[in-house]
């Protein structure tokens, strides 16, 4: 299932994308009717159209965008017209802080500060900042692995890029970061990046704190699942179970 829609799909004047993003959110697999509202929303955020504007004057915009649809309405659309609704689209609309559209990378480091997690060794430099990266983007996609890209990392840090690489070398010997995916090169092109897991399961105190930064809980089932492949894949476990970072 993906999380994003694609990026040809912000192109799309609003009638034609409010339809496509309605579509892609009724095919979706998600369980709980918050987590609709909360890509549904998410997705109209990374509109060209509608990203810059207050919540009142977006909704007024999704309105008339959706007055120009020829056909029935999607329920979602149907939805915004109930005051249940539209305090969804208000609440939701000021917590989403990784509109679609918008580099998830980019977004991570300017919200995670100074870093609000660390492991049982204490590393030097912006370490906490980067762990503190990987879970905000962690929590964006659930249960599928994460990129880490050293050179956009290094450039919005900003540091070198083999700085990124050790950090993510000190993750994996912390115990918190598992490589789920090898980087694979192709000289002909279309490279595979590597991918990651980290172990959220791990910083349970201060995961409240880094949820409400994102504006996605993250439910008990998805800290669960990581914690399976992280004993599937044979993680040291070093330190301890009660969930350790700035804030505990």
């Amino acid at each position: 299932m993906s999380y994003d829609l694609p990026p040809s799909a912000f192109a799309q004047a609003l009638p034609e994308f409010l339809l496509t993003t309605c579509k892609w959110v009724d095919g979706s697999e998600w369980e709980r009717d918050d987590e609709f509202w909360f890509h549904f929303i998410r997705a109209l955020r990374g509109h060209p159209r509608l990203r810059a504007l207050s919540a009142e004057k977006a909704l007024a915009a999704v309105r008339a965008g959706a007055r120009k649809i020829t056909g029935p309405w999607p329920v979602l659309l149907h939805d915004l017209e109930s005051e249940d609704g539209q305090v969804a689209f208000y609440d939701l609309w000021e917590r989403v802080r990784f509109p679609m559209g918008i580099d998830p990378v980019e977004a991570a480091c300017g919200l995670a500060q100074e870093g609000m997690i660390r492991t049982h060794i204490n590393r030097p430099g912006k370490y906490s900042r980067f762990l503190t990266v990987a879970a905000l983007l962690q929590i964006q996609v659930r249960q599928q692995s994460i990129l880490l890209p050293v050179r956009k990392i290094a450039h919005h840090f900003p540091c070198e890029a083999n700085t990124v690489t050790v950090w993510i070398r000190w993750a994996r010997e912390d115990g918190v970061l598992i490589k789920t995916r090898a980087h694979a090169f192709r000289s002909g092109g279309e490279s595979r990046a590597a991918e990651y897991l980290l172990g959220l399961h791990l910083w349970r105190g201060p995961l409240p704190k880094l949820s409400a930064l994102v504006g996605l809980p993250v439910g008990e089932e998805v800290l669960q699942w990581i914690e399976e492949q992280f004993q599937a894949a044979g993680a040291p476990q070093p330190w301890a179970k009660k969930g350790n970072g700035k804030g505990d």
